[in-house]
């Protein structure tokens, strides 16, 4: 008998001591978690997430390493935010096609596909995997957190070029009339001097007014806010209407720029204005860290390439809007040790849009829209619609803040809903008509009266037809109030 209670002793001690222990492994991970959580949503950049996700692995998932995917809609792929690991291609972003990847966890936020986790040799127990689909959400929210900073610090940059090239354009119109008058009377001293050597140095002022007054016209032209057209664009041209910019600085500042051009012309399609400035700025880098530069385009395998060569590139420098403005255009860039590689999709020769119709298919040009929704849901399926369909889409929670937008920056359209803290959305319209082109109001259920001229309805739940339909017609202007 005692061997017997002995042994009952001892069985009940040893599970009461496993459980003990599976109690303090869980609240280990718990508290690892937390502490992980914490750290994810206080990142700003997907870089600084990833390794967070690197470092706390084992300890908050049970896994020996976690690795983070970004999910890129246009290219239908799972792009690793860690450099060295292989991309995943992905046309079908459902669960069911992720299921067929092993090891890799859905991040979703308002039933988009954000990305991906895949987690390396995880505890496969109940508890982990519940943990790690937790924390996936906390994930989601912060990668869309960081998408609305990156918004906001794009349009931020956005207004300080619009200042700056209107202050360029200002400056350069106020030098246009005494370069033009120099230039004029340098002329007109050559029809009455007869002496050689002053007639030299008159020829040598008008010669060099006269390529004052062509910078001053580009710099004019450059600095233009409504230069926003797609159109094809000869990379060769473009960079050497940047070099030619940039001749007068080069020569006083002892810069050197070789350039080694395709043969062929290379074309790329894109906005002229935007590709400029992304090239100019990298030109400008270049010439504030070495004297000597070599340009290069080639063209091979569909895409077009840029190289910008010169001697101790700046890995660290700060790139981000000539990054987004590239990868607007479906580019990227990298910077290597020989200096600046830059890859943009090339076309194989111009295309000549001619104009059609309006259909009810959708716009036949692409728009910069003001949406005004404070409910993320219904914003985010607005800005992945209107991204779709080809335009610029600008997203604001309060009638107000949609005001203060309007007063800097042009907008062809706005799209606002119904429920508004503060300003009312007719308010809004009233004050905001002579401004636009096109008025969209978003109403709850079946709600489509109109609410007076030149508003148009758009159901908040719309369907991809109706979307388009109603694009069709915001191209249409609205009534003179």
């Amino acid at each position: 008998m005692l061997p017997l209670i002995l042994a009952l002793g001892i069985a009940t001690l040893t599970g009461f001591g496993a459980a003990w222990a599976i109690l303090a492994r869980r609240r280990t991970r718990l508290s690892a978690a937390h502490d992980v959580a914490e750290k994810i949503l206080a990142t700003t950049v997907d870089v600084d997430l990833a390794a967070v996700l690197q470092s706390h692995a084992a300890k908050a998932f049970g896994a020996a390493d976690v690795l983070l995917y970004r999910y890129r809609r246009n290219q239908r792929l799972l792009e690793p935010v860690r450099a060295g690991v292989a991309y995943i291609e992905l046309p079908d972003p459902s669960d069911a096609a992720l299921s067929l990847i092993s090891n890799l966890l859905p991040i979703r936020a308002n039933g988009q596909l954000l990305g991906a986790i895949e987690l390396r040799d995880a505890a496969t127990g109940a508890f982990e995997q519940g943990l790690v689909r937790h924390l996936s959400v906390i994930i989601g929210a912060a990668l869309q957190v960081q998408e609305q900073q990156q918004v906001r610090e794009h349009l931020r940059r956005t207004e300080q070029l619009a200042m700056a090239g209107q202050m360029l354009s200002a400056i350069a119109a106020e030098l246009r009339e005494p370069v033009c008058e120099i230039r004029v009377q340098a002329e007109a001293l050559l029809e009455r001097q007869s002496d050689s050597v002053t007639a030299q140095e008159i020829r040598r002022i008008a010669r060099h007014a006269g390529q004052t007054a062509e910078t001053v016209e580009r710099l004019v032209g450059f600095a233009r806010t409504d230069r926003t057209e797609i159109a094809t664009l000869d990379l060769n041209l473009l960079l050497r209407g940047l070099v030619q910019l940039r001749d007068s600085a080069h020569r006083t500042r002892g810069v050197e720029v070789r350039t080694e051009w395709n043969r062929e012309p290379v074309y790329v399609e894109g906005v002229g204005a935007q590709l400029e400035e992304a090239m100019l700025q990298l030109l400008f880098h270049a010439e504030q860290t070495a004297r000597r530069i070599t340009l290069t385009t080639r063209e091979t395998g569909g895409s077009a390439l840029i190289r910008i060569e010169f001697a101790n590139p700046e890995s660290s420098a700060e790139l981000a809007l000539c990054r987004s403005l590239l990868r607007a255009h479906g580019g990227e860039l990298s910077v290597t040790i020989e200096g600046f590689l830059i890859e943009l999709p090339a076309v194989a020769a111009p295309v000549i849009r001619v104009p059609e119709p309006i259909v009810s298919g959708g716009p036949t040009r692409p728009m910069t829209i003001l949406v005004i929704e404070p409910d993320e849901a219904s914003q985010r399926r607005l800005l992945t619609g209107l991204g779709e369909a080809g335009h610029r889409v600008v997203p604001v929670t309060s009638a107000e803040e949609g005001m203060d937008l309007l007063r800097r920056i042009h907008f062809d359209a706005a799209f606002c809903c119904t429920r508004l803290s503060g300003m009312k959305w007719l308010d809004f319209f009233e004050a905001a008509r002579p401004q636009l082109g096109a008025f969209v109001l978003l109403v709850e259920g079946f709600d489509a009266s109109p609410r007076g001229d030149g508003i148009r309805i758009l159901g908040k739940h719309w369907e991809t037809s109706e979307l388009l339909a109603t694009l069709a017609e915001v191209t249409q202007p609205l009534p003179v109030a």
